[in-house]
């Protein structure tokens, strides 16, 4: 990948992030990398070309986080670093994660990313095994349940900054599993 395009996706991940992708032109996404227009679509052929290439971008990020919890033997600690996870992203990949949010609740963005996304499915494998092998009788309705848990605790998270109580929850959902 070219440094240019590497720029751009790196500068349309962190506007859709902070101003939505409905908000964010691709004129200003041209200004803030200081390339042209017409850059970003030979590159990307649209803006939904260019959220194409972010959320390509954010899988490969993932697939690290999601590879060490699957080497995991133990099923317990395969659920606490899922829980951990939410959190690790927050900190180390911060527009990653509010673009999610912002693409759930503020997006005319049509593909239905996360539950597509090979991290996603891979992720929620490794969960439904672990709470399979914990012996929970429904752990596809119990991860349902924690996914929901963790999307609520996203939300503390980029609502919040309020780093001990961040912290303190986590530490308790965590004590749930």
């Amino acid at each position: 990948m070219t440094e240019k395009k590497e720029l751009i996706i790196e500068t349309a991940l962190r506007l859709f992030a902070r101003e939505g992708f409905d908000t964010t032109s691709t004129s200003k996404i041209a200004r803030e990398a200081g390339v042209s227009e017409g850059l970003i679509f030979r590159h990307f052929t649209n803006k939904e070309g260019l959220m194409n290439a972010v959320l390509d971008l954010c899988e490969g990020r993932m697939t690290p986080h999601i590879d060490a919890i699957d080497q995991e033997p133990d099923p317990r600690k395969r659920i606490q670093s899922i829980i951990d996870l939410t959190y690790t992203l927050y900190n180390e990949e911060r527009e990653f994660w509010q673009l999610q949010f912002t693409i759930k609740w503020q997006s005319s963005y049509k593909q239905d990313h996360k539950k597509n996304a090979p991290y996603y499915q891979r992720l929620m494998k490794i969960g439904v095994e672990s709470f399979r092998a914990l012996g929970y009788q429904e752990p596809e309705k119990e991860l349902a349940m924690l996914s929901l848990l963790m999307e609520g605790f996203g939300t503390l998270m980029i609502k919040s900054t309020d780093v001990p109580a961040i912290e303190s929850t986590l530490a308790f959902i965590k004590s749930k599993y």
